[in-house]
């Protein structure tokens, strides 16, 4: 199975930023939904994650998918660039469902300049800052989505351009994480991401593949570990979460986003899975 490629429109550059700590900082249970790249330029910090912690290296950078679970300890006196990119479809998104991304890469001079002029040139995404709770809890992640989108089509080009090459650093070490054997299963995969916002059954998906109910469970089982019908849903839930942060749409226009027409259920649905209802999840993550 090929790697997708992520177009221009697939994603939306929240802010980019250069930071230098006064005192210590540290924050905990951190899961964004939006993907974090970080470039230490020096100074000494520790990244915690649920498969153990990592000592930060100055000239290396460090990728963080979105909601990927993770904590973090700065000392004072550490200096880091940042980007933050939101993926609000789903085809992008996908691609790092499908894939594990190496959380570390060695930079260079030439990344840190690149952070360097393109801070420059865009000083209005730097995050305003003095702990490291206003770093990361701040209300304003929908205004900064709503600023991308008032930009210049060339301004749009240049920040992908940016984000392009820093992820083609983390690409080149991808490794496939859903060994999908049938073939069938695998255009599936791409004909759910597809069609998103549609309601999907079944009954559709065993007539796409060409094959029975029963086997078109059994094969998604053995592949992926859950149903067609489970991984429709989450794949659902996952994208809401995602207009949740990037739209100002009402619950009941996003349940119907995503292939929801009963709001109730929707709802039902995302708190099952989530924890929270839309808007309490809305809330948390724009105030």
């Amino acid at each position: 199975m090929s790697m997708q490629k992520m177009r221009s429109k697939d994603f939306i550059v929240l802010n980019l930023g250069y930071a230098k700590t006064t005192h210590h900082w540290g924050n905990r249970d951190i899961s964004s939904p939006f993907l974090r790249i970080y470039y230490a330029k020096q100074g000494r910090a520790r990244l915690h994650l649920p498969t153990g912690d990592l000592d930060i290296e100055p000239g290396s950078m460090y990728l963080l998918p979105s909601y990927a679970p993770h904590a973090y300890d700065c000392d004072p006196g550490f200096e880091f660039y940042y980007l933050f990119v939101f993926f609000p479809q789903g085809e992008a998104a996908d691609l790092f469902e499908r894939y594990d991304f190496p959380t570390t890469v060695k930079g260079n001079h030439a990344t840190q300049l690149l952070f360097e002029n393109y801070c420059m040139l865009y000083p209005q995404l730097n995050l305003p800052y003095v702990t490291a709770e206003d770093f990361d809890s701040h209300p304003s992640y929908h205004e900064y989505a709503n600023a991308y989108l008032r930009m210049s089509e060339y301004e749009q080009l240049q920040l992908h351009g940016l984000v392009e090459i820093l992820l083609s650093y983390f690409v080149k070490h991808a490794m496939p994480r859903l060994i999908v054997k049938d073939e069938r299963i695998a255009r599936l995969l791409d004909y759910i991401a597809d069609r998103i916002a549609e309601p999907i059954t079944i009954s559709q998906l065993a007539d796409k593949a060409c094959l029975t109910k029963a086997h078109l469970v059994r094969a998604f089982r053995r592949d992926l570990g859950i149903t067609p019908l489970q991984y429709v849903i989450r794949r659902k839930i996952r994208h809401a979460q995602t207009l949740l942060l990037g739209t100002t749409r009402t619950v009941s226009e996003i349940g119907q986003s995503v292939g929801f027409p009963d709001t109730s259920y929707f709802i039902r649905m995302f708190k099952k899975h989530i924890g929270y209802t839309p808007q309490e999840y809305r809330q948390q993550l724009i105030g």
